[in-house]
This record gives structure tokens, C-alpha cells and sequence, in this order.
């Protein structure tokens, strides 16, 4: 008896213009869905020093794969190398891809930036490098045209003031910087124009719920700028983590690239710093971002506490004593505190608690000293038509492939009709996945509810339904709800689905004459699978094949079901197995699937 696993490939009607290309201007849609043509032009001319950005997606229309080698800009062909592009250049990019028949990379788009450094027209050409014609890439040509320059943007670099441009891969760079210390560039604004021009917002933009390492002083800017007028202001980088940090600086409309890494000079410097909240989520501060406690209602005993860990690392070499310990604000308090000095052995922690409470309405500020290192404490206390609002789940914690409960309860009666909204972010942690459309309350099949707060009532509703479903999805990352009522501080509250073992939800194991088909259905949070292994018995449980049957199609799974898919990490699959000699003779099989979190395994008995 033989058992095969068979594979075909085919390969007829190959050619590199059956690349197809769209693109869009709205960036923040991701929906490239207008035709490159054969040219591009940048309709708008571009001053000096500004930007602008084009989303191209690429489709296979042919029916056979293309593999992309590299995609680039420039104006020889071909050769992107000899003559580079200073005006025109490309982020992302479906580098060293698959691109599979009838299907397009929507997943692996890239940016093609027009940022003139010089007045006139530009000219250059996108080049797409496949592996099946690697001398005679696809081109479009493409042109803008730059004006004169309006605001520029430059920074004190030690030895000379740099002009900065926006939409650039590469970062600024604040240095490394010890944990107990600050970094600091001054940034200038200078009006190139003959006419006065509105000063731009300037702010630190990092992720959804994340203290940033950066802060911006803006207290020097002018509501505008006359023609040939600067104006001055200050990005701080206070690291409280011993990591490579990243963050972008926004100036009106353009996008700048900055970073930092927090470095260890001293024992203090070292000790990892963490912090949790009643629900248990943990945090990381950075001493440029105040430790916010949220809000509270002025004179309800308990107020809001956090609770703070201080650990020495394993790889630490010796023990770090901590003499100070302090917190300075009148509305907080510590809790808890060990007795000083405190030694920190290697691969020890301790930890305390600081309390927030307030007898009136306001916001109210501290900070926390460790040692050298000083964090800021920030607290809200408002007086709201709203009670205090808390969301309450069915389970805990949260996993993949659930459908749960959460409620929206007030802490007391509310005193008056009350309409909020209740809604859902999902930011998964696999590397090149953008979201899973599966994370979703089930009623609307969307991420944003309208709830009700009837007066009297502890519980806002949804069409009079208090318990409001919701599905988590397949897909590994972090899921924050965010429950906000006007003029009421919101409240948050974030879970953590984990990578995990491959769930499978179905499996049959079928006799089909002259084949044995085994079909799994399920999901794998972490995109991962593909590796599989199948180990076949006879009626009497006798192994028959000598060596399992190891199958790697993880190529597979990328392309089939983890690549531009709505249904976040499930999967189907069915694996045909010829066999030569009696099939009735062959009674179960071993099934093993493997991901990165581990190996799932089921046993399965031919019918």
C-alpha cells in the first residue's frame, strides 16, 4: 500500500505586462482603485520642501504566478541604481513576492512620495523587476512639477541647520539617551513666501493608547508667519524604557519620521519600570508622557490607583539600590512603599501602589521619582451628569474565536437621558496583518454602537438590549473598547488575545475510492500555519506508513487564506491521499498542524 501526496504546477501564458496597477490619493482608505495608465502626472504642483503621496496596488491579471523581484524609481532603464530619484521615492512595495493568478497585493502596496527638493518639472520611472523577465522591467513614467517653496521645515544638527523633508523612510535620530536624562532639537519654521501664512499645527502622533518618549514645546510659535519670518520650537526625547523608540512628528499636513533608544548608564537606569490598572492591562511609561489614572468623581472614596513594578533584569549583573522613592502632587498619594534603601537583586522586583482622589473638580498634577528617574502623575476630576461608567464582560480573558457579552454600567441611577457610544479598535500583532473585519459586535456587524442611558437606569442599552455581543475575531493582537459620553471623560479598557495552538472547529476523515480525503476546518491566530504531518493506521490501529507524511504548505496558507482575506486567520483544508491496494483496509489517521505557538493534533477515523 503507497501513499502520495501529489503537487502540479502550471505554467502557460506568462508575461510581465499582465502587472496591472491602481492607485489612490485618500491614503487613509487604502483602496487603490483607479487606473495607472500607462503615464502619471502629479496634478498639482508641489512647493519645495512639501509632499505629496499616491497609494499603487499591483494585480496579476494573467494565469500563471509572477514573482516581483524589486520595485524602484528611476530615470535610466533599467537601472534604478545609476540613476536615483532625489524628488521621487517609493516605501513598501511587494518586494521578493508571490503574485498569484487573478489576484493583487493589496496587502503589500507602496507609496510612491513626490517631494521636490528644486523648482521646475520632475521627471522619473516607476520599475517593476519580476523574476521571469529580470532585465525588462514594467515602467511608467512619471512627472510633477514643484513651485516655489512655502514653509520649510530645518533642525540644529550641531554643525549646521538641515532642512528636514516630510514622507521619508529614513528617521531622524535623537541619539541614545540614558534613561535618567533628555534629549532635545530645536526645530525652525521658516516662511519662504511673500505672503503671511498660517503656522501649522505641530504634534507627536504615536499609536492608539501608547505614552510617547517625545514631547513637543510649541510655545514659541506665532499664529502666523510673515514673508520671511521663522519661528522656533522643541521635540524632547525622555525615554523611561531601555528600547529603541519610534514616534512621528506632524507639521500641518506632512509626516516626519523620529526616533530614539533609551540607554542604561547607570544601576537606576536599568530597572525596568512597569504598571497596571484595575482591569489588569499593563504598561510601560515613558517619562515624556504623563502616567494618566483616567477620571474620577470628586470626594467618592477609593479614587483610582495604579499599581507599580520595578524589576531588575535577569541579564543585570548586580543589585541596584533605589534611595529614593517619592511622589509630589497633592492629589496623589503612595501606598505600600518598601523601606529605603531598597536593594533590587538581579531578577527581583518591587513593587508599590499610588492612589488619585480629589475633593473637587479639575485636572491635577505629580510626578513620581525613582531614584534619578522622574515620571509625570495626571489625573481628571469632573463632576458629570453621567455616574462613573464601567464595562462589564461575560469572560475573562479574552481569546480567539469567541462571541462574548459586555455590558455598559453606570454606577449609580443616572439623573437624566444620557445617548453615548460604545466602540471597538482591534490592532493585531501579526507582522504585515492590518486588521481582522471578523472583530465586530454582532448586532450591526460594526465596531461602533449608539447606547441609550435612560434616566433611572444603571445601564445604557442597545435597542433594549443590555448584554451587547461581540466576536474576537482569529487573529492575534490587542482589542481596546472605548465606552464615551458627552462631556465625560471616556472610558477604555484593552485585552490582549494571544498567539495559540491552531483550534480546529472540524475534521472527517472519508474513504473515496481510489483516494482517502481528510478535510480540517479552523483557525490560527498567529498566520503562521502550514506545516502538517499525517500518520495512517490499518482497522486494527497498526501504523502503516513507516515515516508520517510531512507537508509544508505554508506558502499556501499565505496565499489562500491569510493574504487580503475577511475572515481573519480560519482556514479550510482538504488533503487527497491516492492509495494503491484495499482502502477499506485503513482505519483512522494522526493529524498533526503546526504553528508558532506549538503543535495541534487529532485523531481521525475513516468513514
Amino acid at each position: 500500500m503507497k501513499l502520495l501526496w501529489l503537487a502540479a504546477l502550471c505554467c502557460i501564458g506568462l508575461s510581465a505586462q499582465s502587472l496591472k496597477f491602481a492607485y489612490t490619493t485618500d491614503i487613509a482608505s487604502g483602496n487603490a482603485s483607479t487606473p495607472l495608465g500607462s503615464s502619471y502626472s502629479f496634478p498639482d504642483a508641489i512647493p519645495i520642501g512639501g509632499s505629496s503621496t499616491i497609494l499603487v496596488n499591483i494585480t496579476n491579471s494573467g494565469l500563471t504566478p509572477i514573482e516581483i523581484i524589486t520595485v524602484c524609481v528611476g530615470l535610466t532603464i533599467p537601472s534604478c541604481d545609476a540613476s536615483p530619484s532625489a524628488d521621487f521615492t517609493i516605501d513598501g512595495g511587494a518586494t521578493d513576492k508571490i503574485l498569484a493568478p487573478k489576484s493583487d497585493l493589496s496587502n503589500y502596496p507602496f507609496y510612491l512620495h513626490f517631494t521636490p527638493t528644486s523648482s521646475g518639472l520632475k521627471q522619473t520611472n516607476i520599475q517593476v523587476f519580476t523574476r521571469e523577465f529580470p532585465g525588462q522591467p514594467v515602467t511608467i513614467p512619471i512627472s510633477g512639477t514643484a513651485s516655489a517653496e512655502q514653509l520649510r521645515l530645518s533642525y540644529n544638527n550641531g554643525a549646521r541647520d538641515a532642512t528636514l523633508f516630510p514622507f521619508r523612510t529614513s528617521r531622524l535620530d535623537f541619539g541614545s539617551v540614558s534613561t535618567s536624562a533628555t534629549s532635545s532639537i530645536a526645530f525652525t519654521l521658516t516662511n519662504e513666501t511673500a505672503s503671511t501664512l498660517t503656522t501649522p499645527a505641530v504634534k507627536i502622533q504615536t499609536g492608539v493608547f501608547t505614552s510617547s518618549a517625545f514631547s513637543v514645546d510649541t510655545s514659541g510659535l506665532p499664529a502666523t508667519l510673515g514673508p520671511g519670518a521663522s519661528a522656533t520650537f522643541t521635540v524632547k526625547f525622555e525615554p523611561g524604557q531601555t528600547v529603541l523608540t519610534t514616534a512621528t512628528l506632524l507639521v500641518g499636513s506632512n509626516s516626519y519620521g523620529i526616533q530614539g533608544t533609551g540607554t542604561a548608564s547607570t544601576g537606576i537606569d536599568a530597572l525596568q519600570i512597569s504598571y497596571v490598572d484595575a482591569t489588569g492591562v499593563r504598561t510601560l511609561p515613558q517619562a515624556a508622557t504623563p502616567i494618566s489614572f483616567g477620571q474620577l468623581v470628586p470626594g467618592v472614596p477609593g479614587g483610582a490607583t495604579l499599581t507599580f513594578t520595578v524589576s531588575n533584569p535577569q541579564t543585570s549583573f548586580s543589585a541596584v539600590t533605589v534611595t529614593q522613592l517619592s511622589v509630589r502632587g497633592a492629589a496623589f498619594t503612595i501606598q505600600g512603599a518598601p523601606s529605603l534603601p531598597a536593594v533590587i537583586q538581579p531578577n527581583t522586583s518591587i513593587t508599590f501602589r499610588i492612589a488619585f482622589s480629589a475633593n473637587s473638580s479639575g485636572t491635577y498634577t505629580g510626578s513620581l521619582t525613582i531614584g534619578t528617574r522622574v515620571f509625570g502623575l495626571t489625573g481628571l476630576a469632573v463632576v458629570s451628569p453621567v455616574p462613573a461608567m464601567s464595562l462589564q464582560f461575560s469572560k475573562r480573558p479574552l481569546t480567539s474565536g469567541e462571541q462574548v457579552t459586555v455590558t455598559a454600567q453606570a454606577a449609580s441611577a443616572s439623573t437624566q437621558d444620557a445617548i453615548g457610544t460604545l466602540s471597538m479598535q482591534f490592532t493585531p500583532t501579526v507582522p504585515d496583518v492590518a486588521d481582522d473585519p471578523a472583530v465586530q459586535f454582532v448586532p450591526l456587524s460594526s465596531r461602533n454602537l449608539s447606547l441609550d442611558l435612560a434616566k433611572g437606569s444603571q445601564t445604557a442599552t442597545y435597542q433594549n438590549q443590555s448584554a451587547l455581543i461581540f466576536q474576537t475575531g482569529t487573529t492575534a493582537g490587542t482589542l481596546t473598547f472605548t465606552l464615551s459620553f458627552v462631556n465625560t471623560a471616556p472610558v477604555t479598557q484593552t485585552f490582549t488575545i494571544t498567539p495559540a495552538l491552531i483550534h480546529i472547529s472540524s475534521a472527517q476523515a472519508q474513504r473515496q475510492d481510489p483516494n482517502l480525503v481528510v478535510t480540517i476546518n479552523g483557525y490560527d491566530n498567529t498566520y503562521s500555519a502550514g506545516k502538517m504531518s499525517f500518520t495512517f493506521f490499518d482497522l486494527k490501529g497498526k501504523q502503516i506508513n513507516v515515516t508520517p507524511v510531512d507537508v509544508d504548505a505554508t506558502s499556501n496558507f499565505h496565499q489562500l487564506f491569510f493574504t487580503n482575506n475577511q475572515a481573519g486567520g480560519a482556514f479550510a483544508l482538504q488533503a487527497k491521499f491516492p492509495v494503491k491496494g484495499d482502502i477499506t483496509q485503513i482505519g483512522s489517521v494522526a493529524v498533526t498542524l503546526t504553528n508558532s505557538a506549538g503543535e495541534t493534533n487529532t485523531n481521525l477515523t475513516f468513514q
